[in-house]
C-alpha cells in the first residue's frame, strides 16, 4: 500500500512520499515461510506478522504538517544539486520520532538541510486494527536547482574595512583603501574592481580612475562565499569616491565613499 504526496515547497525544490510498513499484512491462505537470516542475525525471534482484522478501522499515515525546506544559500548558488533519501519513524501521535539516511545527496549540507526539516513535520498516524501504530515512512527530497539563478547568487557583497579587517565606513585620508568583496564563483569568471574620483566632469560623465584590479577567479573546491581583498597601492587624499564592481563586464554593485 503506498501513498505519494508531492507539495511545491519553493521553486524547484519537490517532495514525494512512500509509506515502508513495519511488518507484513497476513491474510488467509497463511504467509509461506520466512526466508534464511542474514549472515549478521544476531539470534533474536523475527517480528510475528500482522493480522489484518476487517472489521477495524485500518489508516495509512498521512502528512498533516508538510515538510518546508529551504535551498542552502551556497549550494544553490554554486550549482549544486542532488536527491536525499529519508527514513522516517512516525510515532504513535503522529511526530516524527527518527530520521535516517538511506541515500545520501553526496553533500553534507543538503543532507542536513533534509533532515532538519524532516523532524519538524507532523503526521496524522498509522490506524492499524482501531489502534495508532509507530510506522515507517520513506521520504525522497529532491534539491533541483532553477532553470535561471536567483538574483541572490548574482549580489556582490561589499564592506570597507581598517587594516585590521574591521568595518570601516568612513575611511580615514592619508591611508590606503580597502575593501571585502564576497561573491559566488560557480564557474571561471572576470572580476573587475575600480575606484573613482566622485567629481563633476565634462567629458561625457566619466569619472577617473585612481586604481583598479582585474582578477580571474575560478570556482573554489567547496561550496562557499569566496572573499576578496582590495587595497589602493597609495593612499588617499580626502575626497569623495566611488568603487564600482563588475563581474564579466555586468556591474554588480556600486558604492559611494567619502575620506575624511
Amino acid at each position: 500500500m503506498q501513498l505519494r504526496s508531492t507539495r511545491r515547497v519553493r521553486p524547484a525544490l519537490a517532495l514525494a512520499l512512500t509509506l515502508l510498513s513495519l511488518g507484513a499484512y497476513a491474510q488467509d491462505p497463511p504467509a509461506p515461510p520466512p526466508p534464511p537470516p542474514p549472515p549478521d542475525w544476531d539470534g533474536s525471534p523475527p517480528p510475528a506478522p500482522r493480522v489484518v482484522d476487517p472489521n477495524l478501522l485500518q489508516r495509512d499515515p498521512s502528512i498533516k504538517r508538510p515538510m518546508r525546506v529551504r535551498y542552502p544559500q551556497a549550494e544553490a548558488c554554486m550549482g549544486i544539486s542532488g536527491t536525499v533519501v529519508l527514513v522516517l519513524t512516525v510515532g504513535e501521535q503522529g511526530q516524527v520520532q527518527q530520521v535516517q539516511i538511506e541515500r545520501s545527496s553526496r553533500n553534507r549540507t543538503l543532507d542536513r538541510a533534509a533532515m532538519n526539516s524532516a523532524r519538524e513535520m507532523e503526521f496524522s498516524p498509522e490506524i492499524f486494527n482501531g489502534k495508532p501504530v509507530v510506522s515507517r515512512s520513506r521520504l525522497p527530497v529532491e534539491f533541483a536547482l532553477p532553470d535561471a539563478p536567483l538574483q541572490s547568487c548574482k549580489y556582490v557583497r561589499l564592506a570597507l574595512v581598517d587594516a585590521q579587517g574591521a568595518d570601516q565606513p568612513t575611511p580615514a585620508a592619508g591611508q590606503p583603501l580597502r575593501a571585502k568583496i564576497g561573491l559566488y564563483v560557480p564557474a571561471r569568471l572576470e572580476l573587475r574592481a575600480g575606484l573613482r574620483r566622485d567629481v563633476a566632469q565634462s567629458n561625457g560623465g566619466v569619472l577617473p580612475i585612481v586604481h583598479e584590479e582585474i582578477l580571474n577567479l575560478e570556482r573554489p573546491e567547496r561550496a562557499e562565499l569566496s572573499s576578496i581583498d582590495f587595497v589602493t597601492p597609495q593612499p588617499l587624499t580626502a575626497g569623495s569616491y566611488v568603487l564600482e564592481i563588475r563581474v564579466d563586464g555586468e556591474l554588480r554593485n556600486t558604492q559611494r565613499i567619502k575620506v575624511r
